[in-house]
This record gives C-alpha cells, structure tokens and sequence, in this order.
C-alpha cells in the first residue's frame, strides 16, 4: 500500500518506518516541527514532506499521528476536501479514541482504524526493536477487524482487538496505569534520593518491575488509585 503520515507526534515517523520494512511504501509525510523534521530525514529521510492535503490524496492507508484532540479536526478537515472514498484507509494512533473519532471519513466510505501500540515512542530506530515485542490495541468495524490486524502484525506487535465499547474503559486503564505508576516509581525514587541514597532508580527498579509482574498475574481487581495512596 501507499501510507502517508500525518502529524508530529514521535509514533507516526517510527510506525512509518515499520511498515516501509515490511515492504509497503511511504508515499509522503506531513510534519511542521523542527523536532518531526528532523526525525523524518533520520528515518525515512527520501520520503516527500508536504503539505496534509498533499500527501492524503495518493495514499491508500492515511495515518493521523496528531493529539487526541485533534484527531476529528484533522479528519474532517481532510473530509472536507473530498480526500476519502470507499478504497481508503484512514488510522488514528490514540489511546483514548476508538474508530469513531473518524466517523468523518467514515462517511465518505473510508475504512477508519484506531490502533495504539502499547508503549512509549522516542521517535528514534530504538523503537522499532521495542515495537515488535509490543501489544498493539486495534479497533476498526468488525468486517474490517482482519485489515487493523494484519496492519499491525506487519509492524511486529501482538493485535488485541479493543471493541468500541470498550475503548472509554480502555482510555481509562491506560490513563491510570501511566501517570498512576509514573507518579508512585517518582515518589519512591524521589524518598530514597532525600535520603542520599546513590542511584535510587537502580536500587528501586527491580522492586517495581517485580511487583508489576505480580499485580498481572492475579485476579483483575477493581480498585481506586487514590485508596492505594
């Protein structure tokens, strides 16, 4: 297929790169930042950079690598212009939005996707490796469900499929589980250091990884962050 990747965000470029490997071609990028730029010319530096019109309206595959607040905007600002049809794919790389936040495109007879790899981009060739041993949530219109999959088991990762149902649980959890975690690892890392202990993150890390590794193999629990403080 012919994929174009819109957006700034890290994920975009690095999910680019993957597919490219995989054999598919990146027909264009549209990114305005420095940062983008740059990481576009060290990943895909022969790919066209151009404008989001421009690098939609050949593509097979259009990849939104935007924020989650801008996911409908730009989806219906490139509905607007006519740049979907019935023979057109149309992603968004959001944790916190299914399919619908496509509905525009959806419209026009384009096939939306949402698909989130479960981990954190750096923008750099170091993610690919990490990618392919990431899980990578999926959720698209059930007939279309074997399409996100294949998309996904091409960039290396294990596809769950994430009903759209489902997705406002599934923004939750993962909401809760990054800043949550994040908040309690600095909080620990942070009392060992006013306490002048040397390299605090090394000492407490084992802690953490270990006591993630248990908390997923016991029974699901519906428990309040805050009660846990």
């Amino acid at each position: 297929m012919k994929i174009s990747i819109i957006g700034d965000e890290p994920s975009g470029v690095v999910l680019g790169k993957a597919w490219a490997l995989a054999g598919h071609e990146i027909s264009g990028i549209a990114v305005t930042t420095p940062e983008a730029i740059e990481r576009v010319e060290a990943l895909l530096p022969d790919v066209y950079i151009g404008s989001m019109p421009a690098v939609a309206e050949e593509a097979d595959l259009v990849v939104l690598a935007v924020p989650y607040s801008d996911v409908s905007l730009v989806c219906e600002g490139l509905a607007d212009l006519s740049l979907f049809g019935p023979k057109k794919l149309v992603m968004h790389l959001s944790p916190l939005q299914g399919y619908g936040a496509l509905a525009s495109a959806g419209i026009h007879g384009a096939v939306p996707i949402a698909m989130h790899p479960v981990m954190h981009f750096t923008g750099t060739s170091v993610d690919l490796m990490v990618l392919k041993n990431s899980t990578i949530a999926i959720s698209a219109p059930e007939v279309f469900q074997p399409i996100a999959q294949a998309l996904a088991i091409e960039l290396g990762g294990e596809p769950i499929v994430v009903a759209e149902e489902q997705r406002a649980a599934y923004s939750e959890a993962f909401e809760v589980a990054s800043s949550f975690s994040s908040m309690v690892v600095s909080q620990a890392v942070g009392i060992l250091a006013e306490a002048g202990v040397e390299n605090p993150a090394a000492l407490i890390g084992p802690v953490v990884r270990s006591a993630v590794e248990d908390a997923l193999h016991k029974p699901p629990q519906n428990l309040d962050p805050r009660d846990l403080i």
